[in-house]
């Protein structure tokens, strides 16, 4: 397989024709659903403006009909646990428009999960009135253990509907292959707020506050993690040793064969613990790094007017996934156009530089340019 390649046509025939079994690190998708307009490839002219040569992808009406039922009739012969769930969907959808949209995604899914390495990670972006039905048919494909995350992407600021909540997010579908998958940790900035309530401002930076930097969790516990050090008995009050991983991450000295008290008595002699005469506990310190946050969690929102009360910088919270607004420049005038910059926070977080990319549905080209950006292929 050619790197940096586009390819035009039924991507179904061409992940059969062009792509080895497992061959992609990263699969992104944001299959069409009953937007029932038509999707054209879109160019622009040099001086950048929209030009009037316009090729139609295809229109996104899905109809139970002759073609559905030859789809889904070729899934149910392969057998398997495929068939058997589209089987079930069709007791439980009827022959509606929706179980012919599944009947053309069922074996793109399988297509994807062959040509996905087992270290792979898949994306599916889709429509809440969609996800619980897609989520099924990927449980068949990948296995329910592999499912990772629902993620919640806010792709809007407002929807008026009458008689219900408004509907203004999407829902993206997080599975991997195995459990050996890649995965970069992602981070965002603290909150100021939890930057002023738990650390202190000194000639060095922020550093933690003393107050509540225990190195105890909850909980009696069996073992080393239960017994007293330095003349601190974490049973007698419920506890157990339990030492912070950012704690662990700031010293540059593998401590993973150490036990619990070894553990705490390196970090005591490397000055990062500190036992205050007259405290309950030992107490850790360390300073705020550039790179310091919390890992990213499923709820993807940015909240409009929040802006400087996100640590570090002016942007708001969750600002680097924004929706784009009808201003924006990178809009090109596709109809489900999704920010480069989601894009980018799902390939930083699930694959690295020089790995391999795929976007079997691809749209106005988002992927491709945020990866090219990003350096994979």
């Amino acid at each position: 397989m050619p790197e940096n390649t586009l390819y035009y046509g039924d991507n179904l025939q061409v992940l059969r024709d062009h792509f080895a079994d497992e061959s992609v690190d990263l699969i992104y998708l944001d299959p069409p659903f009953k937007s029932n307009q038509d999707y054209n490839i879109l160019f622009r002219e040099q001086d950048g403006s929209r030009s009037a040569a316009q090729i139609k992808a295809f229109d996104d009406t899905w109809r139970w009909d002759q073609g559905s039922v030859a789809a889904y009739q070729q899934i149910v012969e392969a057998g398997g646990k495929l068939a058997e769930t589209m089987q079930a969907l069709r007791q439980l959808a009827g022959e509606s428009d929706m179980l012919a949209y599944l009947s053309m995604m069922a074996p793109r899914l399988a297509e994807l999960y062959r040509v996905l390495k087992p270290t792979g990670s898949l994306y599916l972006h889709c429509d809440p009135a969609a996800s619980h039905y897609l989520k099924t048919l990927l449980d068949a494909v990948f296995d329910p253990a592999q499912f990772r995350s629902e993620i919640i992407w806010r792709r809007t600021g407002a929807h008026s509907k009458s008689r219900r909540f408004n509907p203004i997010h999407d829902t993206i579908l997080f599975y991997t292959k195995s459990d050996q998958y890649s995965w970069n940790y992602p981070m965002r900035p603290y909150m100021s707020g939890h930057v002023d309530e738990y650390f202190v401002k000194d000639e060095r930076g922020y550093r933690t506050n003393y107050y509540g930097n225990v190195l105890t969790g909850s909980g009696i516990r069996g073992g080393e993690s239960g017994k007293p050090w330095q003349g601190f008995d974490p049973t007698a009050k419920g506890r157990h040793w339990a030492i912070p991983g950012a704690l662990l991450y700031d010293i540059d000295e593998d401590l993973s064969q150490f036990s619990q008290h070894q553990k705490l008595d390196r970090l005591l002699e490397l000055g990062h613990i500190k036992i205050i005469p007259g405290q309950a506990w030992p107490v850790y310190e360390r300073y705020l790094k550039p790179e310091d946050g919390y890992p990213v969690a499923d709820l993807w929102a940015y909240q409009p007017y929040t802006q400087g009360t996100v640590f570090g910088t002016d942007q708001g919270i969750d600002e680097d996934v924004r929706w784009l607004s009808p201003r924006d420049q990178e809009r090109l005038g596709y109809p489900t156009q999704k920010p480069e910059a989601l894009l980018e926070r799902i390939i930083r977080a699930s694959s690295n530089a020089g790995e391999v990319v795929l976007d079997p549905f691809c749209g106005c080209g988002t992927t491709i340019a945020a990866a090219q950006r990003l350096g994979r292929t």
